[in-house]
């Protein structure tokens, strides 16, 4: 009886050992056949591989929008086709960073096979799907983005409308001579995300500044900080010897936002350092620039900052690259226009213009002639009738312009400049440009130096020469001084 016992408890030990060793083997069969149809079948490879191996492919990481790299999130994988060296797969991507998502991206990759062996080859994507914003612009793009032009800005505010796909940042702004603030507004596009499309300066605004006396060669000349003197000199000729017959200051005026041109007569007598005295267009022909304006600093007792220079060709130039120039006109300018264009052989290829009063756009040619208009012995005129065409014809700039945004005055500068000689620096350019926003909102003013109609005397030089004499220095030193300077007692 016990020896039976001892037997059964055997065969009950081996039935286990069997069942497990059943069970085991179970477990391993199934295992080997789930990855032999995973990792090692003909026909496919796992889903996850296909994910994993979209997720770590260069191509997807390199792709960026404004920058910025994305994270991918890869979904339903498809094998498309497979031959015996072959096999492609289709899959759909959402790609997400902290500023925008791609939806519905469609991808192709490819394996090589050999045998049961895949190896990525690669991958393409087929369908960019759908750009959208889930944030807004990121702040220290737009930090790079500003600080290209300013200095130590702060951020002030960020504010970002998604529905309307709008963004704007405000910073402030503190140099040493602007102040307040300046915003980026960005628009949203599906092709390029986030895109600039206005600097916004409007409360941006040049310090004010107070107007003083300095020495200049020996002359007491105003100044001030918030006011811009550039000088414009219209010459008889493009080279050589040549004299300043148009001199017209360019006053920016930043604490009363206002642009004043003021036109000194070329007739004036005046004195000229080595020169004793003579018409003011002669300090050019002497001199050059430097000792007109010198001549002017001078007698005038205004300090000019900058120039700028042009001879007649050029200036024809400069209208005709600009497209021509819109100015009101009055009947009788029209025919000393067209009388000029005939008596010079020009009409043929300038053309004639409209005899009417009303706005007309003059090319090059004809532009110099209405700035050159004195009258003649049938058409009304005079030096001083000249000067107020040729500010007429720089205010009608101004207005023309006014609404070009920076990079089209960057543009429009780059391509005029070689028609003038100035001693505006890259930086000088640059800072006229740049704040040209801001310039163009301002009003515009005129006067003459001197007046029509006082202020002065005709007179013979020794030489013979008619000139303009003025009949108190000292009054019109101090009637452009306030005129320029608001801001005198």
């Amino acid at each position: 009886m016990s020896g039976k016992h001892v037997t059964g408890d055997v065969a009950k030990k081996n039935r286990k050992l069997i069942i497990i060793i059943a069970i085991v083997l179970a477990v391993l069969i199934a295992g080997g056949v789930t990855a032999y149809f995973v990792f090692f079948s003909d026909t496919s490879i796992s889903d996850m591989r296909v994910k994993r191996d979209i997720t770590n492919s260069d191509v997807l990481k390199k792709q960026t929008v404004g920058k910025y790299a994305f994270d991918f999130d890869v979904e339903d994988v498809k094998i498309n086709t497979r031959s015996k060296d072959k096999a492609k797969y289709t899959a759909t991507a959402t790609a997400e960073n902290k500023v925008y998502r791609f939806d519905s991206q469609q991808l192709s990759v490819e394996y090589k096979v050999d045998g049961n062996k895949y190896t990525f080859d690669k991958i393409e994507i087929t369908d960019r799907g759908t750009l959208s914003a889930v944030g807004g612009m990121d702040e220290t793009v737009a930090q790079k983005e500003i600080e290209k032009t300013y200095k130590d800005v702060k951020l002030s505010q960020h504010k970002t409308d998604l529905e309307k796909g709008t963004d704007k940042l405000t910073y402030e702004v503190k140099t040493k001579d602007m102040e307040g603030s300046v915003s980026l507004i960005y628009s949203f596009d599906q092709k390029d995300g986030w895109i600039l499309k206005k600097t916004d300066k409007s409360k941006l605004e040049i310090k004010d500044g107070k107007t003083k006396q300095v020495d200049v060669d020996g002359v007491k000349c105003y100044t001030n900080t918030a006011v811009k003197n550039i000088l414009l000199l219209g010459t008889d000729a493009d080279s050589g010897p040549r004299r300043s017959d148009s001199m017209i200051l360019v006053s920016i005026d930043s604490n009363n936002k206002e642009i004043k041109f003021s036109s000194f007569m070329r007739d004036t007598y005046v004195a000229i350092d080595g020169y004793d005295h003579d018409k003011l267009n002669a300090a050019f022909a002497y001199g050059g620039p430097k000792l007109a304006i010198k001549t002017i600093e001078k007698n005038y007792g205004i300090k000019v900052d900058n120039y700028i220079t042009t001879g007649f060709s050029d200036f024809k130039k400069i209208v005709d690259a600009l497209g021509g120039v819109d100015i009101k006109l009055d009947e009788d300018e029209c025919g000393y226009i067209n009388w000029q264009l005939n008596k010079n052989g020009q009409a043929g290829t300038a053309g004639e213009v409209k005899v009417q009063n009303g706005v007309q756009k003059l090319n090059g040619q004809q532009a110099l002639w209405f700035c050159r208009d004195r009258g003649s012995d049938q058409f009304r005129g005079s030096d001083f009738t000249r000067t107020s065409r040729q500010r007429r014809m720089l205010m009608g700039l101004v207005e023309a312009y006014k609404d070009n945004s920076i990079k089209d005055i960057i543009k429009i500068t780059d391509k005029l400049k070689k028609y003038v000689e100035t001693d505006l620096g890259k930086d000088d350019l640059a800072w006229l440009c740049e704040h040209s926003e801001i310039f163009f909102t301002y009003k515009t003013s005129d006067k003459c130096y001197p007046e029509e109609t006082s202020g002065w005397q005709a007179g013979t030089s020794p030489v013979g020469a008619w000139i303009i004499e003025m009949n108190d220095w000292d009054a019109t030193r101090k009637d452009i001084a306030h005129y320029i300077y608001t801001d005198l007692k």
